[in-house]
């Protein structure tokens, strides 16, 4: 799914990401873990196809439609809870009373249907989060890309994302922290150091 050598992301004359080889299979869940400003953001965005300036090479079996990024500060369309989940999948042509149960669903899994006709400005940081990885996981990406999804969630929002994270069987998933996650999200480590470097 994804094999990197040689990456390097230079900005203002300093390196700001470097992974020198990462291979990583299909249906394969890894933890990009490493301090703030380490690399990790920088990655991801490089695997979305948001960075593009860099050196070595990055190649990525997956359209940009099977590729979903969710940043660690999401943004979220005007409106409701439940117009933002079914964006995605109305865009790409499903009927909308399927999106609309389909979207629900995600919501019920992820703790917040209750939240559904909520307008996306009274949500708390936790609630906004979960809701942004609830439009994502709905497409059931081949690709998933997470940066820090855990953060501002209590521990039964944070339950609550990895069983979902769990439902995603087929979806290949990245997940950047700067702390150890929860066992079973993930199954293997590759770590960032402090310098931008692996």
């Amino acid at each position: 799914m994804i094999d990197i050598n040689d990456l390097r992301v230079n900005k203002n004359g300093r390196t700001i990401c470097s992974v020198s080889e990462l291979q990583i299979a299909p249906g394969e869940r890894v933890a990009i873990r490493g301090p703030n400003g380490s690399g990790k953001t920088t990655l991801l965005r490089v695997l979305s196809r948001l960075e593009v300036n860099y050196q070595g090479t990055c190649s990525v079996d997956a359209s940009w439609r099977d590729c979903v990024y969710v940043h660690q500060s999401p943004y979220l369309f005007r409106g409701t809870v439940l117009f933002n989940v079914t964006y995605g999948l109305c865009e790409r042509g499903k009927n909308r009373a399927e999106c609309k149960q389909l979207a629900l669903s995600w919501l019920r899994r992820l703790g917040v249907e209750n939240l559904s006709e909520t307008r996306v400005t009274h949500l708390s940081g936790g609630e906004l989060r979960r809701v942004a990885l609830a439009r994502a996981m709905i497409l059931r990406p081949r690709l998933l890309l997470l940066d820090e999804p855990l953060a501002d969630m209590d521990a039964d929002g944070g339950a609550a994302v990895c069983a979902a994270l769990d439902e995603l069987k087929e979806s290949t998933i990245l997940v950047a922290s700067p702390t150890t996650l929860p066992n079973g999200l993930t199954s293997r480590d590759y770590q960032f150091f402090a310098d931008g470097s692996n």
